[in-house]
């Protein structure tokens, strides 16, 4: 497995998601397991059923965060004014349906493609990351290869 890419703030949200299952859910898990438990009979009982699948999951992501924060490669913003970096917004031409749009490379636990927040591990997102203002790239993309161009940066 490689290394997550993650910006200072992308590395914050997983730490959040951990602190508050470490904290939060878990507590909540435990509650509702005792509840289930007192309810008698365990062998037909939907709610510890639920409960422990929602302990299940939990226990999964936790370790799963923990590993990711652990392996993570905090990547730095590029300070150069015409290079279009990690958390930087740039209207970005897209000549395969001649159309312009704002996007904001982030890593990809920040990523929401609805509002163009586009991972850096992307194809989209790989194409443009360090691109220079006037550059064109070409994305590769499953469903074919497609020119797009950093026009100008956002601030």
């Amino acid at each position: 497995m490689r290394n997550l890419i993650l910006t200072e703030s992308g590395k914050k949200k997983l730490e959040d998601e951990l602190e508050y299952l470490k904290t939060v859910k878990r507590v909540e898990i435990k509650a509702a397991l005792k509840s289930a438990r007192a309810q008698g009979d365990l062998s037909e009982n939907a709610d510890y059923s639920a409960a422990k699948d929602d302990q299940s999951m939990t226990e999964t992501r936790i370790l799963e965060l923990e590993q990711q924060l652990k392996t993570a490669v905090i990547i730095e913003d590029t300070d150069e004014a015409d290079v279009f970096g990690i958390n930087k917004t740039a209207l970005i031409k897209f000549y395969d349906v001649d159309d312009e749009e704002k996007v904001t490379l982030v890593s990809s636990v920040e990523a929401d493609a609805k509002n163009m927040r586009i991972s850096i591990d992307s194809p989209l997102g790989k194409a443009l990351y360090k691109s220079k203002v006037g550059e064109k790239s070409t994305v590769e993309s499953p469903d074919g290869d497609y020119e797009v161009e950093v026009i100008k940066l956002i601030d």
